[in-house]
């Protein structure tokens, strides 16, 4: 179910934005963004789940975006596209009822001193935090 949720929110991203799940190609073409996060938890007792059998029917992920790009401005592009397809937008779950997700940022653009880039030069990127909680149906 974890990996359902995780999926649901990559497909919102449009086929303009470059995605990658969890790990970033050696050789990477930016910009791009990079869907990570916990794998969530689970509770009982949602709008239609039986609390007393404690059977776990709501879940709450925290997804991370890193923005990644060339330069300030192409990771900026790169986030703005990004967050008009996903903040407020509501992933679709077989059997899940999501809510729409929510954005805080978890990390200002910084230049990455760990990645020199061809012809030198540093990446740019950031970190928003989406939150979803979903609701089995």
């Amino acid at each position: 179910m974890i990996k359902e949720h995780y999926d649901a929110v990559k497909a919102l991203l449009p086929g303009t934005v470059r995605v990658h799940m969890w790990n970033v190609p050696a050789d990477p073409v930016y910009p791009y963004v990079v869907l990570w996060g916990d794998l969530g938890e689970e509770s009982s007792g949602g709008p239609d789940g039986d609390s007393l059998r404690d059977d776990p029917d709501v879940l709450s992920i925290r997804i991370r975006a890193t923005y990644v790009g060339l330069n300030g401005d192409s990771m900026l592009i790169v986030a703005r596209n990004a967050r008009a397809a996903l903040n407020r937008k509501t992933p679709v779950v077989a059997g899940w009822h999501p809510n729409p997700l929510r954005q805080a940022v978890l990390m200002d653009g910084q230049v990455d001193t760990d990645v020199t880039l061809t012809g030198g030069g540093n990446p740019t990127y950031a970190v928003d935090e989406f939150a979803l909680v979903s609701h089995k149906l």
